[in-house]
């Protein structure tokens, strides 16, 4: 059974690392495993950073009701106090 050809071309990426850290890589991955590796690393790190973003934006969330609460109790406060205003002198 023949598989069909991904006819789509994958980008390509050139990075600079240390000598240090490429020879760590080349022994813990294999020459023939190292795109892969990366993509896998890359991947992970770009969810770890949508995990992130979702808690501050789920903490700023919460922080917006907080305040549009903090900020009714307020305005109801004020309302009482021109109901009294208002009323004060109409009979």
């Amino acid at each position: 059974m023949v598989r069909p050809r991904n006819l789509e071309a994958k980008p390509t990426l050139n990075v600079s690392i240390s000598p240090h850290l490429y020879i760590r890589l080349k022994e813990e991955v294999g020459d023939r495993k190292v795109s892969g590796f990366v993509e896998k690393a890359i991947a992970n790190e770009l969810a770890k950073n949508d995990r992130n973003l979702d808690k501050k934006t789920k903490e700023f969330q919460q922080k917006l009701i907080a305040d549009y609460k903090r900020d009714s109790k307020v305005l109801r406060k004020e309302d009482e106090i021109w109901d009294e205003v208002i009323e004060d002198g109409i009979e």
